[in-house]
């Protein structure tokens, strides 16, 4: 067990319900590292209860907010953790380093590698080293959060559709064996037509998912026809690509881009809109998350999304605008108090002119996607493999150091 960061033996050190092997329960606030993502939920305040509260206070009553960093308890302090996201990146930042109080965590990382070696560990029987550890990592992440954990499935798997189902069934087994049951997890597939091929099977097995890499409304429906638990929708990658290639049309719908009227359309923004008008008249399972997102207007203009993924600088500055909503004497709230409009509604939804879509196939699919899609797709998923091939190095460079 774990006494003072050392391990020592082979034990499992139990914690509620889950059980971590060789590693100390971890901090409230997480690791200090990259996309590991903590969820503040949306909480309803009756009025007489409620007091003045902030921008940032008043959009978590519409939206559930999302903390792109780990940093959670200086930008929010007290808040409780609701979810947590473990991927490459994230233990990569950990083996080299990067993260701040990353010693627990890499405590889990080299007792999950070292489990292949001993045949009563419990994940013994998880061949993949990158899924122990992977697992590991993510059981301590479900004992600090009261909703689940997505782990980013391996996204070089991204166009075999029967591979990421079995990689997703030996994910859930080995998780299973760490006693963190599938309805506190959530697994992230790439936005290809595999990824969504797989989202199918896994949801039909009561397995959620979360789509991600999603750039056109051609994946985002697939998604939601496929019943995947999640959308999310990466909006400032989206306005980059628009921005360096300016001569393509950004708003299929008015006027030309070279017709000297100014335009505002932001392709990005229109998605999350229409995936969240379309999913609440056709697929209201599916919750929709717009993240990458660049600029307090663009937050706002996207309240009442189900997920907003938020920089700590975003979130400093919702904290710093005061609004009077829910301000009151204990017994009513004030007359004419003001706070965050939603701007995404069922209602808005209901009045929406999106029409429904045929069931895609593959072929339908990627004529759907456009330049844009297929560009950051393509990128994207490049990026996300030399992540993995280089944790996958430094896993290996550990096991051999065991030996």
């Amino acid at each position: 067990m774990l006494l003072n960061g050392k391990l020592q033996g082979r034990a499992l050190v139990k914690q509620s319900n889950a059980s971590v092997l060789c590693a100390p329960k971890p901090a409230a606030r997480g690791v200090n590292g990259r996309r590991i993502l903590v969820v503040r939920q949306a909480v309803e305040v009756p009025p007489s209860r409620a007091t003045a509260a902030n921008e940032l206070e008043s959009l978590s009553r519409l939206s559930n907010i999302v903390p792109d960093t780990l940093a959670f308890e200086s930008l929010v302090p007290g808040a409780k953790l609701a979810a947590a996201s473990v991927s490459a990146s994230t233990l990569r930042s950990v083996l080299v380093g990067e993260s701040l109080g990353h010693k627990p965590y890499e405590n889990a990382i080299n007792a999950a590698l070292a489990a292949g070696r001993t045949a009563s560990s419990p994940l013994a029987g998880t061949s993949d080293p990158l899924d122990r550890a992977m697992a590991n990592v993510g059981a301590m992440l479900a004992e600090c959060v009261t909703g689940r954990v997505e782990t980013v499935v391996d996204p070089r798997l991204a166009n075999d559709d029967a591979a990421l189902v079995s990689k997703v069934r030996d994910l859930a087994a080995a998780y299973g064996r760490l006693n963190v049951p599938r309805n506190r997890l959530i697994f992230a597939l790439p936005g290809t037509w595999a990824g969504t091929q797989a989202a199918w099977v896994l949801e039909a097995e009561g397995i959620a998912t979360t789509i991600y890499m999603v750039y056109s409304l051609a994946q985002g429906v697939a998604a939601m026809q496929a019943g995947a638990s999640v959308v999310r929708i990466a909006v400032g990658r989206i306005h980059d690509w628009y921005d360096k290639n300016p001569g393509v049309i950004r708003n299929p719908h008015g006027p030309r881009e070279d017709s000297g009227t100014p335009s505002s359309y932001d392709p990005g923004m229109e998605l999350v809109k229409e995936l969240y008008c379309y999913g609440r008249r056709f697929h209201p399972k599916t919750k929709i998350m717009a993240s990458s997102l660049r600029s307090r207007r663009d937050v706002l203009e996207l309240a009442g999304v189900d997920y907003l993924v938020l920089s700590g600088r975003l979130m400093n500055q919702l904290e710093q605008v005061a609004t009077d909503q829910g301000y009151n004497d204990g017994l009513h709230a004030a007359e004419g108090s003001t706070g965050v409009d939603p701007a995404l509604t069922p209602a808005v939804a209901s009045a929406s002119d999106v029409q429904k879509w045929d069931s895609l196939t593959e072929d339908s699919w990627r004529s759907g996607l456009g330049l844009a899609a297929t560009e950051l797709l393509d990128s994207t998923l490049r990026q996300r493999c030399k992540d993995v091939n280089e944790l996958v190095s430094l896993l290996q460079e550990r096991i051999s150091s065991m030996t």
